[in-house]
C-alpha cells in the first residue's frame, strides 16, 4: 500500500501529459501548400520559409507537396472532386475565372490591399467580378528570343528582326547533328503557349471581345505553317517536348536559336557555363502582324476554400502573405534569377541589383526578362488588338479558354500539322469545332 500514492501520482502525471500533448496537436493548424517550383533551390528557399514562418508561429504547421508542371492539374482536379484541397496552391490564370465562380477559392481584395496594389507590375493582378483570387509571385515570360553568338558568328549570321529572317537563320544553322530551332510539339501546356504567342504576332486570337471563338483565322494558319516549316530544322524528338526540354536539349550545345523563357539563361550559366558565354538574348522576332506578342503570365497562389476541403483560413492567408512580400519575394526570385520575375516594383530593383553579378554581369538577360511589355496570356487575349507593334487589350477576361488548354485542344492543332502532316487550315478548323464545343457545353451548364 506505501507505494499506491507514488503510482496514481504517475499515472495521474502520465495521464496529464497525454492529454496535454492531444491538446496541443489539436490546436496546431495545419495548413497544406502545393506547388510546381520543382528545381532545387525554389525547395530550398520554401523549406527555409517554411521554417522560419513556422518559428514566427509556433501554432501553425506547413505540409509542403511538390509537384511538376505537368501534373498540377490532375492533381488539383482530383483534390477539388475529393474536396481535400490544399488550403494554399498554385493557381493558373486560365483557370481563375471557372474556379472563382465555382466558389473553389477565395477573394483576396483585402489582402492585396494589405501589401499594396499600386506596387503591382501593371498587369499582374487580375479581377473576376471585381475581386482578385490569387497573388501573384512571380512574372512568367516565354519569348525571350535565344541564340548562339559563337555559330551565328561562324556563318555571318545576326539574331532575326523578324519571321522571314527566323527561318532563314535556321536553315543556316541546320547541319549534321545542330539544328537551328526548337519549338515544343507535345500535347502539353507549353506547346500551346508556344503556339498562342506565335498566333498572336500573326494577328490572331482565340476569341473575339465578345468572346465568340476566332481560332480558325489566318494568324492561326500562319502560325501553324511556320511551325510546319520550322519543324525541318528542329530536332525529331520535339513531339513528345514540353517545358524543361526546352532547356535541357538548348544546354547539349546542338540548338542554334531557342524561344523560351529566362530559365534558359539561368541554367546555362549554372550548368554548361561555356555555352551560356557563347549564348545572348535579343527582341522577340515579329511575326506576320508587324508584333513580336510575347506570352507573359502572372504566376499566382490562391487560397482555396472549405467547399473543396481547405481550412485554417486565417494561418493560410498569414503564409500566403509572408512568401509573397518583401525579402522572402526576393530570396525566391533571386533562386533563378533572372527567369522569376517579382511582380512587385520595388523588389524587382533589388533583385535586379542583386542578381546581376550571378549572370556575370550580363545585364541584358535580366532587361530582356523583365520586359513584359507587349505580352498576353490565355485569360486576356480574347478582342486583341496588335496596332503598330503594339498590343492593344480588350479588358475582357475569358471564362472559357481554362477548360480548352486543359484539354490540349492548341497543343492537339500543332500535332495534327507538326506529326500528321495535316493541311494547316483544316487544322485550324478542326480547333475552332473543338473549341466551340467545349464553349457550348460550358454555357449549357451555366
Amino acid at each position: 500500500m506505501k507505494y499506491g500514492v507514488p503510482l496514481r501520482g504517475l499515472l495521474t502525471a502520465c495521464l496529464m501529459s497525454v492529454s496535454l500533448t492531444s491538446i496541443a496537436a489539436a490546436q496546431t493548424q495545419i495548413v497544406r501548400f502545393l506547388h510546381n517550383e520543382t528545381d532545387p533551390p525554389s525547395i530550398e528557399f520554401f523549406n527555409k520559409a517554411i521554417a522560419e514562418f513556422e518559428a514566427q508561429n509556433p501554432d501553425v504547421k506547413i505540409e509542403m507537396e511538390v509537384i511538376s508542371t505537368d501534373g498540377r492539374l490532375q492533381k488539383v482536379m482530383a483534390s477539388i472532386n475529393t474536396k481535400t484541397m490544399p488550403e494554399v496552391f498554385k493557381l493558373l490564370p486560365e483557370e481563375r475565372f471557372e474556379f472563382a465562380r465555382r466558389g473553389y477559392i477565395r477573394p483576396l481584395n483585402d489582402l492585396v490591399d494589405e501589401i499594396g496594389r499600386d506596387g503591382y507590375v501593371p498587369g499582374a493582378l487580375v479581377q473576376v467580378d471585381d475581386e482578385i483570387y490569387d497573388i501573384p509571385y512571380t512574372l512568367g515570360n516565354f519569348s525571350l528570343y535565344f541564340n548562339r553568338t559563337d555559330r551565328f558568328e561562324e556563318l555571318g549570321l545576326k539574331p532575326a528582326a523578324n519571321w522571314e529572317e527566323l527561318k532563314a537563320n535556321a536553315e543556316a544553322l541546320t547541319e549534321g547533328d545542330n539544328f537551328g530551332f526548337i519549338f515544343p510539339a507535345g500535347k502539353n501546356r507549353m506547346t500551346s503557349i508556344f503556339l498562342s504567342h506565335m498566333i498572336w504576332s500573326a494577328g490572331g486570337t482565340y476569341f473575339d471581345a465578345d468572346l465568340n471563338v476566332t481560332f480558325d483565322n489566318p494568324g492561326t494558319i500562319a502560325a501553324l505553317e511556320f511551325l510546319r516549316d520550322m519543324a525541318a530544322f528542329s530536332p525529331t524528338g520535339i513531339n513528345s517536348y514540353s517545358y524543361g526540354d526546352m532547356i535541357n536539349v538548348y544546354l547539349t550545345g546542338r540548338i542554334g536559336q531557342d524561344i523560351y523563357a529566362p530559365r534558359l539563361a539561368a541554367n546555362a550559366q549554372a550548368n554548361t557555363p561555356d555555352l551560356f558565354a557563347n549564348t545572348t538574348v535579343a527582341p522577340l522576332p515579329v511575326g506576320p502582324s508587324g508584333s513580336g506578342v510575347k506570352f507573359v503570365n502572372a504566376n499566382g497562389f490562391a487560397l482555396a476554400s472549405e467547399a473543396v476541403g481547405a481550412e485554417n483560413y486565417e494561418a493560410a492567408r498569414e503564409f500566403l502573405k509572408f512568401i509573397t512580400t518583401g525579402d522572402r519575394l526576393a530570396d525566391f526570385s533571386l533562386t533563378a534569377f533572372p527567369h522569376l520575375v517579382p511582380p512587385l516594383l520595388d523588389v524587382q530593383a533589388q533583385v535586379i541589383e542583386r542578381g546581376t553579378p550571378l549572370m556575370g554581369g550580363r545585364a541584358e538577360f535580366a532587361e530582356m526578362a523583365y520586359d513584359t511589355s507587349n505580352g498576353l496570356d490565355f485569360e486576356t487575349e480574347a478582342g486583341a488588338t496588335f496596332v503598330d507593334g503594339k498590343v492593344v487589350r480588350s479588358g475582357v477576361v475569358n471564362p472559357y479558354i481554362g477548360s480548352i488548354v486543359a484539354r490540349h485542344i492548341p497543343a492537339d492543332v500543332v500535332q495534327r500539322v507538326v506529326l500528321m502532316g495535316e493541311d494547316p487550315a483544316e487544322a485550324a478548323a478542326w480547333g475552332q469545332a473543338e473549341m466551340q464545343a467545349i464553349v457550348d457545353d460550358l454555357k449549357a451548364a451555366n
